[in-house]
């Protein structure tokens, strides 16, 4: 009859180790630009919206691309603790960017 319990600790102590791991909580919302886009454009939309609110917060950008193709989606904003409210914010300022044509969310870890 013990066997059954522990089976069950183990269980459970897995579970919590997982919640704990921040990759399975990370968020981000990218940024989708047309491919005309020019970088001050890329640029401009994180300095826009970075204090949009509070709890999404823009990535860093990247230093340099070996494409123009490569560039189409380098603004990201971690959106971790954001609220539905807190993202509706944040989109509403991404739509009146110039050079922004949408935005995904990616599943974490794909």
């Amino acid at each position: 009859m013990r066997r059954p319990a522990a089976v069950w600790c183990v269980a459970a102590l897995v579970l919590c180790a997982a919640c704990g791991n921040s990759n399975l909580t990370k968020r981000e919302l990218v940024v989708v630009f047309s491919p005309t886009a020019t970088a001050a454009q890329h640029a401009a939309v994180v300095q826009a919206c970075a204090n949009a609110t509070p709890k999404a917060s823009p990535e860093p950008l990247p230093s340099a691309f070996a494409h123009a193709s490569d560039s189409v989606g380098d603004v990201r904003f971690r959106i971790d603790h954001a609220s539905d409210r807190d993202l509706n914010t944040l989109l509403q300022c991404l739509r009146h960017q110039p050079g922004v044509v949408g935005f995904q969310t990616p599943e974490a870890g794909g």
